[in-house]
Protein backbone atom coordinates (compact mmCIF):
# COMPACT_ATOMS: atom_id res chain seq x y z
CA UNK A 1 0.00 0.00 0.00
CA UNK A 2 1.36 3.42 -0.94
CA UNK A 3 1.76 6.29 1.50
CA UNK A 4 -1.15 8.13 -0.13
CA UNK A 5 -3.36 5.06 0.11
CA UNK A 6 -2.42 4.62 3.76
CA UNK A 7 -3.26 8.26 4.48
CA UNK A 8 -6.58 7.93 2.69
CA UNK A 9 -7.52 4.83 4.67
CA UNK A 10 -6.48 6.47 7.94
CA UNK A 11 -8.59 9.54 7.14
CA UNK A 12 -11.70 7.50 6.48
CA UNK A 13 -11.14 5.37 9.56
CA UNK A 14 -10.76 8.50 11.68
CA UNK A 15 -14.10 9.89 10.54
CA UNK A 16 -15.75 6.53 11.11
CA UNK A 17 -14.39 6.48 14.64
CA UNK A 18 -15.60 10.04 15.16
CA UNK A 19 -19.14 9.10 14.21
CA UNK A 20 -19.23 5.98 16.38
CA UNK A 21 -17.62 7.73 19.35
CA UNK A 22 -20.19 10.50 19.20
CA UNK A 23 -22.97 7.96 19.57
CA UNK A 24 -21.28 5.71 22.13
CA UNK A 25 -23.51 6.86 24.97
CA UNK A 26 -26.72 6.54 22.96
CA UNK A 27 -28.52 3.75 21.18
CA UNK A 28 -26.74 2.75 17.99
CA UNK A 29 -28.01 0.51 15.18
CA UNK A 30 -25.59 -1.06 12.72
CA UNK A 31 -26.44 -2.28 9.24
CA UNK A 32 -24.06 -4.17 6.95
CA UNK A 33 -24.70 -4.66 3.23
CA UNK A 34 -22.11 -6.61 1.20
CA UNK A 35 -22.31 -6.63 -2.60
CA UNK A 36 -20.53 -8.10 -5.57
CA UNK A 37 -20.48 -6.89 -9.18
CA UNK A 38 -19.18 -8.53 -12.34
CA UNK A 39 -18.69 -6.15 -15.27
CA UNK A 40 -17.72 -6.38 -18.91
CA UNK A 41 -17.31 -3.66 -21.48
CA UNK A 42 -15.52 -2.04 -24.40
CA UNK A 43 -13.17 0.99 -24.48
CA UNK A 44 -12.37 2.52 -27.89
CA UNK A 45 -9.36 4.61 -26.72
CA UNK A 46 -7.59 2.70 -23.98
CA UNK A 47 -4.51 4.91 -23.53
CA UNK A 48 -6.01 8.25 -24.59
CA UNK A 49 -3.70 8.46 -27.61
CA UNK A 50 -5.97 6.90 -30.21
CA UNK A 51 -3.73 3.85 -30.59
CA UNK A 52 -6.09 1.08 -29.62
CA UNK A 53 -9.39 -0.26 -28.37
CA UNK A 54 -10.13 -3.37 -26.36
CA UNK A 55 -12.70 -5.27 -24.37
CA UNK A 56 -12.28 -5.50 -20.60
CA UNK A 57 -13.67 -7.36 -17.62
CA UNK A 58 -13.91 -6.27 -14.02
CA UNK A 59 -14.57 -7.97 -10.67
CA UNK A 60 -15.81 -5.56 -7.99
CA UNK A 61 -16.61 -6.60 -4.38
CA UNK A 62 -17.95 -3.96 -2.01
CA UNK A 63 -19.34 -3.38 1.47
CA UNK A 64 -21.58 -0.68 2.93
CA UNK A 65 -21.87 0.07 6.64
CA UNK A 66 -24.61 2.32 8.04
CA UNK A 67 -24.68 3.49 11.65
CA UNK A 68 -27.89 5.08 12.96
CA UNK A 69 -28.20 6.80 16.31
CA UNK A 70 -30.23 9.31 18.23
CA UNK A 71 -30.45 13.01 17.33
CA UNK A 72 -30.57 12.17 13.59
CA UNK A 73 -27.06 10.65 13.68
CA UNK A 74 -26.13 8.73 10.53
CA UNK A 75 -22.73 7.46 9.47
CA UNK A 76 -22.42 5.76 6.10
CA UNK A 77 -19.22 4.12 4.87
CA UNK A 78 -19.20 2.53 1.41
CA UNK A 79 -16.05 0.88 0.05
CA UNK A 80 -15.31 -1.29 -2.95
CA UNK A 81 -12.29 -2.84 -4.63
CA UNK A 82 -11.82 -3.34 -8.35
CA UNK A 83 -9.78 -5.88 -10.30
CA UNK A 84 -9.87 -5.33 -14.06
CA UNK A 85 -8.21 -6.98 -17.04
CA UNK A 86 -8.02 -6.15 -20.74
CA UNK A 87 -8.80 -8.86 -23.27
CA UNK A 88 -5.52 -8.12 -25.13
CA UNK A 89 -3.14 -6.49 -22.61
CA UNK A 90 -0.12 -7.27 -24.80
CA UNK A 91 -1.26 -4.54 -27.20
CA UNK A 92 -0.56 -1.98 -24.49
CA UNK A 93 2.77 -3.28 -23.16
CA UNK A 94 1.13 -5.14 -20.29
CA UNK A 95 1.73 -8.75 -19.33
CA UNK A 96 -0.99 -11.25 -20.13
CA UNK A 97 -1.39 -12.00 -16.41
CA UNK A 98 -1.44 -8.40 -15.20
CA UNK A 99 -4.54 -6.91 -13.60
CA UNK A 100 -5.37 -3.25 -13.05
CA UNK A 101 -6.34 -2.65 -9.43
CA UNK A 102 -8.49 0.08 -8.01
CA UNK A 103 -10.44 1.03 -4.92
CA UNK A 104 -12.98 3.60 -3.80
CA UNK A 105 -14.34 4.60 -0.39
CA UNK A 106 -17.08 7.09 0.34
CA UNK A 107 -18.09 8.44 3.72
CA UNK A 108 -21.10 10.43 4.84
CA UNK A 109 -21.71 11.63 8.39
CA UNK A 110 -24.40 13.85 9.87
CA UNK A 111 -25.42 14.58 13.44
CA UNK A 112 -27.50 17.14 15.33
CA UNK A 113 -25.02 18.27 17.98
CA UNK A 114 -27.56 20.47 19.75
CA UNK A 115 -31.00 21.98 19.03
CA UNK A 116 -29.19 24.84 17.25
CA UNK A 117 -26.27 23.08 15.51
CA UNK A 118 -25.64 20.41 12.89
CA UNK A 119 -22.51 18.77 11.50
CA UNK A 120 -22.18 17.19 8.05
CA UNK A 121 -19.13 15.43 6.61
CA UNK A 122 -18.97 13.93 3.14
CA UNK A 123 -16.00 12.55 1.26
CA UNK A 124 -14.79 10.12 -1.37
CA UNK A 125 -11.36 8.67 -2.07
CA UNK A 126 -10.47 6.59 -5.12
CA UNK A 127 -7.42 4.96 -6.66
CA UNK A 128 -7.39 3.72 -10.25
CA UNK A 129 -4.80 2.34 -12.62
CA UNK A 130 -4.69 3.04 -16.33
CA UNK A 131 -6.57 2.21 -18.54
CA UNK A 132 -9.52 2.43 -16.16
CA UNK A 133 -8.68 5.77 -14.51
CA UNK A 134 -11.49 7.82 -16.01
CA UNK A 135 -11.82 10.83 -13.69
CA UNK A 136 -14.65 13.32 -13.71
CA UNK A 137 -14.56 17.07 -14.25
CA UNK A 138 -12.33 16.76 -17.29
CA UNK A 139 -9.41 15.29 -15.32
CA UNK A 140 -7.75 12.82 -17.68
CA UNK A 141 -4.44 11.00 -17.60
CA UNK A 142 -1.61 12.24 -19.77
CA UNK A 143 0.86 10.03 -21.67
CA UNK A 144 3.34 8.59 -19.20
CA UNK A 145 0.94 8.49 -16.25
CA UNK A 146 -0.28 5.11 -15.06
CA UNK A 147 -2.52 5.81 -12.05
CA UNK A 148 -4.51 8.49 -10.25
CA UNK A 149 -5.51 8.91 -6.61
CA UNK A 150 -8.34 11.38 -6.09
CA UNK A 151 -9.60 12.47 -2.65
CA UNK A 152 -12.39 14.98 -1.99
CA UNK A 153 -13.69 15.92 1.49
CA UNK A 154 -16.40 18.40 2.52
CA UNK A 155 -17.22 19.45 6.10
CA UNK A 156 -20.11 21.77 7.07
CA UNK A 157 -21.08 23.07 10.52
CA UNK A 158 -24.31 25.08 10.87
CA UNK A 159 -25.32 27.04 13.97
CA UNK A 160 -28.65 28.84 14.32
CA UNK A 161 -27.90 32.20 15.95
CA UNK A 162 -31.57 33.27 15.75
CA UNK A 163 -34.88 32.16 14.26
CA UNK A 164 -33.78 33.54 10.88
CA UNK A 165 -30.00 33.82 11.10
CA UNK A 166 -27.47 30.99 10.70
CA UNK A 167 -23.68 30.84 10.93
CA UNK A 168 -22.10 28.39 8.49
CA UNK A 169 -18.51 27.18 8.79
CA UNK A 170 -16.97 24.71 6.39
CA UNK A 171 -13.94 23.20 4.75
CA UNK A 172 -13.44 21.82 1.24
CA UNK A 173 -10.31 19.87 0.37
CA UNK A 174 -9.18 17.93 -2.67
CA UNK A 175 -6.07 15.92 -3.56
CA UNK A 176 -4.69 14.63 -6.86
CA UNK A 177 -1.77 12.19 -6.92
CA UNK A 178 -0.56 10.68 -10.21
CA UNK A 179 2.37 8.78 -8.73
CA UNK A 180 5.86 9.65 -7.55
CA UNK A 181 7.61 12.68 -9.03
CA UNK A 182 4.65 13.91 -11.12
CA UNK A 183 4.17 17.70 -11.56
CA UNK A 184 0.39 17.29 -11.29
CA UNK A 185 0.51 16.11 -7.66
CA UNK A 186 -1.19 18.72 -5.51
CA UNK A 187 -3.90 19.67 -3.06
CA UNK A 188 -6.38 22.46 -2.43
CA UNK A 189 -7.60 23.47 1.03
CA UNK A 190 -10.58 25.85 1.10
CA UNK A 191 -12.04 26.95 4.47
CA UNK A 192 -15.00 29.35 4.49
CA UNK A 193 -17.26 31.25 6.89
CA UNK A 194 -20.73 32.45 5.93
CA UNK A 195 -23.69 34.17 7.58
CA UNK A 196 -27.14 33.43 6.14
CA UNK A 197 -30.34 35.33 6.93
CA UNK A 198 -33.82 34.26 5.85
CA UNK A 199 -35.67 37.38 4.74
CA UNK A 200 -38.88 35.63 3.62
CA UNK A 201 -40.31 32.11 3.90
CA UNK A 202 -38.87 31.48 0.43
CA UNK A 203 -35.69 33.58 0.25
CA UNK A 204 -32.34 33.57 2.10
CA UNK A 205 -29.38 35.90 1.62
CA UNK A 206 -25.83 35.02 2.67
CA UNK A 207 -22.47 36.75 2.80
CA UNK A 208 -19.14 35.12 3.49
CA UNK A 209 -15.39 34.81 3.07
CA UNK A 210 -13.48 31.93 1.48
CA UNK A 211 -9.79 31.04 1.29
CA UNK A 212 -8.15 28.65 -1.16
CA UNK A 213 -4.65 27.30 -0.50
CA UNK A 214 -2.99 25.46 -3.42
CA UNK A 215 -0.03 23.24 -2.56
CA UNK A 216 2.17 20.84 -4.53
CA UNK A 217 4.23 17.77 -3.66
CA UNK A 218 6.94 18.91 -6.06
CA UNK A 219 8.92 16.98 -8.67
CA UNK A 220 12.45 16.93 -10.00
CA UNK A 221 13.16 17.51 -13.72
CA UNK A 222 11.68 14.72 -15.84
CA UNK A 223 9.95 14.13 -19.18
CA UNK A 224 6.69 15.60 -17.93
CA UNK A 225 8.34 18.68 -16.39
CA UNK A 226 11.78 19.32 -17.94
CA UNK A 227 12.50 22.11 -15.44
CA UNK A 228 10.92 20.36 -12.50
CA UNK A 229 7.94 21.50 -10.44
CA UNK A 230 8.10 23.40 -7.13
CA UNK A 231 6.65 21.98 -3.96
CA UNK A 232 4.94 23.53 -0.96
CA UNK A 233 2.42 26.38 -1.00
CA UNK A 234 2.03 27.74 -4.53
CA UNK A 235 -0.88 30.18 -4.49
CA UNK A 236 -3.72 31.49 -2.36
CA UNK A 237 -7.04 33.05 -3.27
CA UNK A 238 -9.15 35.29 -1.05
CA UNK A 239 -12.80 35.71 -2.01
CA UNK A 240 -15.77 37.69 -0.64
CA UNK A 241 -19.00 36.07 -1.80
CA UNK A 242 -22.65 37.17 -1.76
CA UNK A 243 -25.37 34.57 -2.27
CA UNK A 244 -29.12 34.20 -2.56
CA UNK A 245 -31.19 31.01 -2.20
CA UNK A 246 -34.76 30.94 -3.49
CA UNK A 247 -37.09 28.06 -2.63
CA UNK A 248 -39.36 27.63 -5.64
CA UNK A 249 -41.27 24.65 -4.25
CA UNK A 250 -41.10 22.24 -1.32
CA UNK A 251 -38.07 20.42 -2.81
CA UNK A 252 -36.97 22.78 -5.56
CA UNK A 253 -34.50 25.62 -5.04
CA UNK A 254 -32.11 27.85 -6.94
CA UNK A 255 -28.83 29.22 -5.53
CA UNK A 256 -26.88 32.15 -6.98
CA UNK A 257 -23.53 33.08 -5.44
CA UNK A 258 -20.57 35.16 -6.57
CA UNK A 259 -18.08 37.91 -5.87
CA UNK A 260 -14.49 39.11 -6.37
CA UNK A 261 -11.40 37.01 -5.66
CA UNK A 262 -7.80 38.13 -5.16
CA UNK A 263 -5.07 35.69 -6.21
CA UNK A 264 -1.68 35.85 -4.47
CA UNK A 265 1.42 33.68 -4.34
CA UNK A 266 3.64 32.33 -7.11
CA UNK A 267 1.00 32.23 -9.88
CA UNK A 268 -0.54 35.41 -11.30
CA UNK A 269 -0.04 37.27 -8.01
CA UNK A 270 -2.22 40.34 -7.62
CA UNK A 271 -4.85 39.21 -10.12
CA UNK A 272 -8.49 39.91 -9.32
CA UNK A 273 -10.89 37.36 -10.81
CA UNK A 274 -14.65 36.89 -10.52
CA UNK A 275 -16.28 33.88 -8.89
CA UNK A 276 -19.81 32.86 -9.85
CA UNK A 277 -22.08 29.83 -9.49
CA UNK A 278 -25.74 29.24 -10.33
CA UNK A 279 -27.37 26.00 -9.21
CA UNK A 280 -30.91 24.64 -9.65
CA UNK A 281 -32.04 21.49 -7.86
CA UNK A 282 -35.42 19.79 -8.30
CA UNK A 283 -36.36 16.72 -6.29
CA UNK A 284 -39.50 14.62 -6.60
CA UNK A 285 -40.65 11.41 -5.01
CA UNK A 286 -39.25 9.24 -7.81
CA UNK A 287 -37.13 11.61 -9.92
CA UNK A 288 -34.93 14.66 -9.78
CA UNK A 289 -32.80 17.08 -11.78
CA UNK A 290 -29.73 19.20 -11.14
CA UNK A 291 -28.37 22.07 -13.26
CA UNK A 292 -25.22 24.08 -12.51
CA UNK A 293 -23.01 26.69 -14.15
CA UNK A 294 -19.83 27.99 -12.50
CA UNK A 295 -16.68 30.05 -12.99
CA UNK A 296 -14.06 29.48 -10.29
CA UNK A 297 -10.59 28.18 -9.49
CA UNK A 298 -9.96 24.46 -9.12
CA UNK A 299 -6.93 22.27 -8.61
CA UNK A 300 -4.94 21.71 -11.80
CA UNK A 301 -4.53 18.22 -13.23
CA UNK A 302 -1.62 18.73 -15.64
CA UNK A 303 0.38 20.87 -13.17
CA UNK A 304 -0.27 21.49 -9.47
CA UNK A 305 -1.68 24.86 -8.55
CA UNK A 306 -4.81 26.80 -9.49
CA UNK A 307 -6.55 26.57 -12.84
CA UNK A 308 -9.52 28.55 -14.11
CA UNK A 309 -12.48 26.18 -14.36
CA UNK A 310 -15.66 26.94 -16.28
CA UNK A 311 -18.35 24.28 -16.02
CA UNK A 312 -21.89 23.85 -17.32
CA UNK A 313 -23.60 20.58 -16.45
CA UNK A 314 -26.99 18.98 -16.00
CA UNK A 315 -28.16 15.64 -14.67
CA UNK A 316 -31.41 13.70 -14.36
CA UNK A 317 -32.25 10.64 -12.30
CA UNK A 318 -35.34 8.63 -11.63
CA UNK A 319 -36.87 5.29 -10.80
CA UNK A 320 -39.86 3.34 -12.02
CA UNK A 321 -41.62 1.02 -9.63
CA UNK A 322 -40.92 0.39 -5.96
CA UNK A 323 -37.82 -1.18 -4.37
CA UNK A 324 -38.20 -4.95 -4.14
CA UNK A 325 -40.62 -5.21 -7.07
CA UNK A 326 -39.61 -7.17 -10.19
CA UNK A 327 -40.32 -4.16 -12.41
CA UNK A 328 -38.10 -1.75 -10.50
CA UNK A 329 -35.87 0.35 -12.77
CA UNK A 330 -33.44 3.11 -11.84
CA UNK A 331 -31.42 5.32 -14.12
CA UNK A 332 -29.54 8.57 -14.50
CA UNK A 333 -27.97 10.68 -17.21
CA UNK A 334 -25.48 13.54 -17.09
CA UNK A 335 -24.00 15.97 -19.60
CA UNK A 336 -21.32 18.58 -19.01
CA UNK A 337 -19.07 20.96 -20.89
CA UNK A 338 -15.92 22.35 -19.27
CA UNK A 339 -12.98 24.67 -19.88
CA UNK A 340 -9.75 24.60 -17.92
CA UNK A 341 -7.61 27.71 -18.43
CA UNK A 342 -4.42 29.39 -17.23
CA UNK A 343 -4.93 31.90 -14.39
CA UNK A 344 -2.58 34.33 -16.17
CA UNK A 345 -4.92 34.38 -19.20
CA UNK A 346 -8.26 33.50 -17.59
CA UNK A 347 -10.46 34.43 -20.55
CA UNK A 348 -8.43 33.05 -23.44
CA UNK A 349 -7.23 29.62 -24.51
CA UNK A 350 -7.29 26.60 -22.24
CA UNK A 351 -8.61 23.10 -22.80
CA UNK A 352 -12.25 22.72 -23.79
CA UNK A 353 -14.16 19.46 -23.66
CA UNK A 354 -17.38 17.70 -22.79
CA UNK A 355 -18.54 14.47 -21.21
CA UNK A 356 -21.74 12.46 -21.43
CA UNK A 357 -22.83 9.51 -19.34
CA UNK A 358 -25.97 7.45 -18.83
CA UNK A 359 -26.91 4.25 -17.06
CA UNK A 360 -30.00 2.21 -16.36
CA UNK A 361 -30.42 -0.71 -13.95
CA UNK A 362 -33.13 -3.35 -13.73
CA UNK A 363 -33.60 -4.74 -10.21
CA UNK A 364 -35.17 -8.06 -11.10
CA UNK A 365 -35.11 -9.38 -7.52
CA UNK A 366 -34.47 -7.79 -4.13
CA UNK A 367 -30.82 -8.93 -4.32
CA UNK A 368 -29.95 -8.92 -8.03
CA UNK A 369 -29.78 -6.17 -10.64
CA UNK A 370 -28.61 -5.89 -14.23
CA UNK A 371 -27.25 -2.61 -15.57
CA UNK A 372 -26.09 -0.95 -18.78
CA UNK A 373 -23.87 2.15 -18.79
CA UNK A 374 -22.22 4.32 -21.44
CA UNK A 375 -19.73 7.17 -21.21
CA UNK A 376 -18.17 9.60 -23.67
CA UNK A 377 -15.39 12.08 -22.90
CA UNK A 378 -14.05 14.21 -25.73
CA UNK A 379 -12.12 17.39 -26.35
CA UNK A 380 -13.28 20.34 -28.40
CA UNK A 381 -10.40 21.66 -30.48
CA UNK A 382 -6.73 20.65 -30.60
CA UNK A 383 -5.33 19.22 -27.35
CA UNK A 384 -1.81 18.40 -28.55
CA UNK A 385 -0.62 14.79 -28.53
CA UNK A 386 -3.45 13.60 -26.27
CA UNK A 387 -6.52 12.45 -28.20
CA UNK A 388 -9.27 12.95 -25.66
CA UNK A 389 -12.00 11.09 -27.48
CA UNK A 390 -13.08 8.09 -25.47
CA UNK A 391 -16.27 6.00 -25.64
CA UNK A 392 -16.94 3.29 -23.08
CA UNK A 393 -19.89 0.89 -22.79
CA UNK A 394 -20.36 -1.50 -19.89
CA UNK A 395 -22.68 -4.27 -18.71
CA UNK A 396 -23.01 -4.98 -15.01
CA UNK A 397 -24.49 -7.79 -12.92
CA UNK A 398 -24.73 -6.99 -9.19
CA UNK A 399 -25.74 -8.86 -6.06
CA UNK A 400 -26.36 -6.84 -2.90
CA UNK A 401 -27.77 -7.93 0.44
CA UNK A 402 -31.12 -6.11 0.81
CA UNK A 403 -31.99 -3.95 3.82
Amino acid sequence: MTTTAQGRTAMLAAFAALGVAGAASARVDLEWRPRLSVLGGYDDNVQLNGSGADEFGRFQPGLRLDVFGEHALHLGLDCQASFAHLAHPERFNQGSSSFAAGSECGIGFRDRLSPQSNLHVQGVASYSQDPFAISGLGLLLRPGQTSVTHVRLTTDYDYDVSQRGQLQLGLRTELLDFGANDPGNGTILAPFARYAYRTTPYGTWDIGLREQLFTAFGSSPNALAPKGSPGGLLSESHAALLGYTRRLAARTSVVVRGGPMLLTGQTAAGSVLPVARVELEMLGEFSGAHLAASHDLLIGASRAGPTVADLLEGSLFGELGHPGELAHFTGHTRAGIYRNGDVRTPYAGGSLGYDLEADVAWNFTREWSFGLAALRDAALGNQGNVQIDRDVVQLRLTWELPR
